[in-house]
Parts: structure tokens; sequence; C-alpha cells
């Protein structure tokens, strides 16, 4: 009887704590998303460009991209290897092109914002199914549709803001982007309570 009873204590101790362990696809994608904050904010450092993490508000999904030119974006200007991109110069001429002329369209000579040139962080991270963003508190207010950017400058500081995530079950998480101190904390809740 008292080997029943500890069997008993055991399974009704023991049994929630092994479902709370079970995996958590909005815990999962939410490190996901923090780990991808973290790479973008460490690649901008190392590389001395401006980065920033895309946020797609209303499709649910995100990606890594960089200020640089169209040629380095493509690392045309270094070879096109990825090293080459990652770290070549912004463009130049290349003396053994002289005497040739090139007829195809210019491309665009000023930095914008073009995907890092990496298979996997260099497209679109869709989310599943049942998440989505619910929406990212900054200082510019609430934004719940759209396009919204997150921007890591080359000193690796960036704006404070809470990203929301939701998942079918209607069970919140949010992550704090800290400026300073170059961290993203998750928690459990909305950004907004």
């Amino acid at each position: 009887m008292a080997v029943v009873a500890i069997m008993m204590m055991v399974t009704v101790v023991g049994l929630p704590r092994i479902g709370n362990n079970a995996w958590d696809p909005l815990e999962d994608e939410a490190e996901n998303i923090a780990q991808t904050l973290r790479f973008a904010r460490q690649r901008a450092i190392m590389t001395g460009k401006p980065h920033r993490l895309l946020i797609d508000l209303e499709e649910g999904g995100y990606q890594i991209e960089w200020m640089v030119t169209d040629d380095r974006a493509l690392g045309e200007s270094s070879g096109g290897d990825f090293a080459g991109a990652l770290f070549g110069g912004d463009g130049g001429n290349n003396a053994d092109d002289e005497g040739v002329i090139d007829f195809t369209p210019p491309r665009k000579a000023e930095r914008d914002y073009y995907p890092i040139p990496h298979r996997r962080m260099g497209t679109f991270h869709w989310l599943d199914d049942s998440l989505f963003f619910v929406g990212i508190e900054s200082d510019a207010g609430w934004a719940e549709g759209g396009d919204y950017a997150i921007v890591f400058h080359v000193d690796g500081t960036t704006d404070s803001a809470l990203v929301e995530l939701s998942d079918a079950e209607d069970h919140h998480l949010t992550l704090a982007i800290e400026p300073i101190l170059q961290h993203v904390r998750l928690f459990k809740g909305g950004a907004r309570s």
C-alpha cells in the first residue's frame, strides 16, 4: 500500500512538470526571433554597417537586412563570395574592363537595405500558421500592421521595442529589446499590459 501511495504522489507531482517541459511552438518561435535580433546586432558591429530586422506584422514574417550598395549586397564588387560580400569594398573600377561598354541599366549606387547574403537568414522566415504578431510597442507608439523595422546601428545600439506574439490559444509572449544593454528578454504576457 505504501508503494502505491508513493507512486501516486510521484505521478501527481511529476506529470505536471513533464507537461510544462513539452515543446511549445510560441516559446520556440520567440526564442528564434530573439536569436535573430542578437545576430543582427552582432553583424552590425562586426561589419560596420547598419542592420535591421524587417517584420511583416500582417503576414507574419521577418528577415535581416543590411545597409549597403546594390553591388555590395550582391557580392559583385568583391568576387561574389560570402566573405567578400561581408568584408569587401563598396565597388571600384576593374582595370581589365577598360574600353568595354556596359549597356546594362545602372543599379542604385546609394546605400539602401538589402537582405544579407545568407541562405537562411537572407530570406523571409514565416511564422507557423498557429502563431502571429500582435503588434510592436516603441517610442513611436503601437503598431499592429504593415512593415516594422528594428534598426541596429554600427555600435549595436537600437531603440527600445516590445514585440508581442500570440498563438491560437491566446497565449502571449513579448520580446523586450533593450537599446543599450544589447539584450533581448522574453516574458509571458502582452506588451501593453
